[in-house]
């Protein structure tokens, strides 16, 4: 009996041992999974030899189509709703609401994917609201254990949700801050956690020719808890400058970025406004290349782009392939210089009212008073053949009679503006568009000129005549032969 008791002892303390090192085992297997699911994206992005940091998305990667073609490098550009990512504190260059969405396709083969959801406004004339929402998710991953190495038939998903949400103001002159509250929310298998942290941002001489941006990311530090241990993300420090010689038509940026746990890395971009509605992009960094376009439709009421970036992982070779991008942006309302030309063809020569001028409408609501407003109406090639100008505020419409500024009618042809507005602070406003086709020249034909009083004839009237007096000639031929 005493035996039988001792071995029913032993049997029930090994067997404890063994559901002991089993769950050990499981969480061991589900932590392997969990750091898989973390490790994929950030190996895709960074590159294979210094991957793994946790949260890593949220530093080194971008929100939205337009900044991964350019690399990630827009920490001193930061001029659309991603700024809340890059630099918040570059929000306030947004001047109209911006509502954003990516789809992202990260690992085709396993069907990771990535969403990002951005809203961003001007909350007043010097301060700026956005907020960014990320959600990655990976389905469909085997559960195994020591039991079942070859897979258990069970499945289940990796999930990562993040969101920020960005305030910034003027701190003093041409110095801007903003900040973010950042929210982390992790959940792999039936294990969940949620982290809160900050983000600080400076942002340098916003909308001028040269721009720096600072952003401290993780100043405080989200930690997340899935298991046993806690994984805190890393301090962050993004820097970068921006430089538009030529306004919105060029930009050229540098950043860098560096972590408590990885070394520095360094990008460049640029992106090249080819047309007014076609932009071009290339950026590049010690992970991956990117190659990007941008469509643009201006619908007076609202602008649409449409962008599309190809991620090229150089460092990760062709192990997890190349990404595909795709955004959608629609901005409307908030602060705005624009115009419009109702009337496509006019032509000053027409005695009838209302056809022999072209109308400019305005539709300017400035941030602060208007100081200078200017129209410039241009040729075909880009030649300026008429200057239209105030310092005061702008009217509701101005009209150009197809005459340069010494009152002589130009060419016929296609003529298009630029409206620039110019507030007291500094702020310039630029828009072009199509104006009109002028014409003051008829069909082609014949010209008949007539002595002075007679009233003139149409082409077709002078040809009866003509052919009259050609009938009479061969009459008169005729009856003189007869004679």
């Amino acid at each position: 009996m005493v035996n039988n008791k001792l071995e029913k002892e032993v049997r029930m303390k090994k067997q404890k041992s063994y559901s002991e090192i089993w769950r050990k085992k499981r969480r061991i297997t589900c932590g392997s999974l969990f750091s898989i699911g973390c490790l994929l994206f950030s190996i895709k992005v960074y590159g294979i030899g210094d991957a793994g940091i946790y949260g890593a998305f949220l530093s080194y990667w971008a929100p939205s189509a337009r900044t991964l073609g350019m690399a990630g490098a827009v920490s001193g550009l930061a001029n659309d709703g991603s700024a809340g990512y890059f630099n918040p504190a570059g929000l306030v260059q947004l001047n109209t609401q911006e509502v954003s969405f990516m789809h992202s396709i990260i690992f085709a083969g396993l069907g990771t994917c990535a969403d990002v959801l951005m809203y961003a406004r001007p909350a007043s004339g010097t301060s700026g609201f956005g907020v960014t929402v990320f959600h990655i998710y990976t389905p469909g991953i085997e559960y195994r254990d020591p039991e079942r190495p070859t897979g258990s038939g069970y499945t289940f998903t990796n999930r990562e949700v993040a969101g920020l949400i960005t305030y910034s103001t003027r701190l003093i002159g041409p110095v801007w801050a903003g900040v973010n509250a950042k929210i982390f929310y992790h959940q792999l298998y039936k294990w969940m956690s949620m982290g809160f942290g900050t983000d600080v941002g400076l942002y340098f001489f916003p909308d001028q020719t040269f721009s720096l941006g600072i952003n401290v990311q993780n100043a405080i530090k989200p930690s997340v808890k899935l298991i046993d241990e806690s994984n805190t993300f890393p301090l962050v420090l993004r820097s970068g400058f921006a430089v538009r010689p030529w306004s919105d038509k060029l930009s050229l940026t540098v950043d860098m970025i560096w972590s408590e746990y990885r070394k520095p890395v360094f990008g460049a971009g640029v992106e090249y406004r080819a047309i007014p509605a076609l932009y071009l992009r290339a950026g590049f960094n010690q992970s991956y290349a990117g190659l990007g376009l941008g469509v643009w439709k201006d619908q007076r009421t609202y602008e649409v782009k449409l962008d599309y970036a190809l991620e090229i992982p150089h460092q990760a070779g062709s192990v997890f392939g190349m990404g595909h991008n795709f955004s959608l942006t629609m901005m409307f309302g908030g602060y705005r210089a624009k115009a419009h030309c109702p009337v496509t063809a006019f032509s000053p020569t027409s005695g009838e009212e209302g056809k022999n001028i072209s109308w400019i409408y305005f539709n300017i609501s400035p941030r602060t008073e208007v100081k200078k407003w200017q129209v410039l109406i241009k040729d075909a090639n880009g030649t300026v053949v008429r200057k239209i100008e105030a310092w005061s505020t702008p009217p509701y419409r101005v009209a150009w009679d197809g005459k340069d500024d010494n009152a002589i009618l130009v060419p016929d042809g296609k003529y298009y503006y630029t409206l620039r507005v110019v507030e007291r602070d500094g702020r310039t406003w630029d828009h072009e568009g199509f104006l009109a086709t002028m014409t003051t020249m008829g069909p082609p034909g014949t010209v008949i000129i007539r002595s002075r009083g007679e009233q003139p004839t149409y082409i077709q009237e002078e040809r009866k005549e003509q052919g009259k007096k050609t009938e009479e000639k061969k009459k008169t031929t005729r009856s003189t032969r007869r004679r």
